[in-house]
């Protein structure tokens, strides 16, 4: 799983080590990766690598087909976030949510291919955002970003469903996790859709029957979408 240090990732890992699973959790910054592989249920695997850099990435699988031979779920779930008006957006920040948020999930799961062929029981869970569907003013370059990762889950669903891999694409409203912090106004973090929930909703799409795919699931804090107050 990648970004697996923290937020809606740990929150993940951990609701999946809590049924046995034998965990894989990719970031950038080592030390944060080593806690929470302490914090897994039964304890998780750790690599540190950059999923936006294509030689890293494809290292990150070779390791993983050498040393655990097999991969049944490939969790794309790094992603940043910028909240600002287009015209304060600069290229960089533009370039940082294309390369985290759509380019890094298309490099992985490409790495990832040979060995979700070989499993029985393949599954491909993309964690997006209701940004994929519906546009907010200040997101544009998250916005762009997610409608494009949205649009990239669905095809890989069409084309990886003759290998049997089927593809789930999970869509949070706001949830309580650090990008968050971006918002320029105040937020409740308690009326938010907390990383368990969404780990819940990842768990329930692994665990349907062969026969069955819960393509996308749309997760909406009860209270309604955040605006600025």
């Amino acid at each position: 799983m990648t970004g697996g240090s923290r937020g809606i990732g740990l929150a993940i890992a951990q609701r999946l080590g809590n049924e046995g699973a034998k965990l894989v959790l990719v970031a950038r910054k080592e030390a944060a990766l080593r806690k929470a592989g302490k914090e897994v249920p039964g304890g998780a695997r750790v690599f540190k690598a950059d999923v936006t850099q294509a030689p890293q990435v494809e290292r990150l699988f070779k390791v993983m087909e050498r040393e655990m031979g097999r991969l049944d779920v490939l969790i794309n779930n790094a992603g940043v976030f910028t909240y600002k008006p287009f015209v304060a957006t600069s290229l960089d920040e533009w370039r940082e949510n294309m390369e985290t948020n759509l380019t890094a999930l298309f490099l992985c799961t490409r790495a990832a291919l040979p060995l979700l062929r070989r499993s029985r029981s393949a599954h491909l869970v993309n964690i997006l955002s209701v940004s994929s569907l519906q546009a907010f003013a200040n997101c544009s370059a998250y916005t762009a970003s997610k409608f494009g990762a949205l649009g990239l889950t669905r095809v890989l669903r069409e084309e990886l469903r003759p290998w049997k891999i089927r593809v789930t694409g999970i869509l949070p409203g706001s949830t309580n996790t650090r990008l968050t912090n971006q918002f320029g106004f105040p937020v409740c973090r308690l009326d938010l859709i907390q990383p368990a929930d969404v780990a819940e909703a990842v768990f329930s799409a692994l665990t349907q029957p062969p026969r069955t795919t819960l393509e996308e699931i749309l997760l909406m804090p009860s209270q309604g979408s955040v605006g600025e107050e």
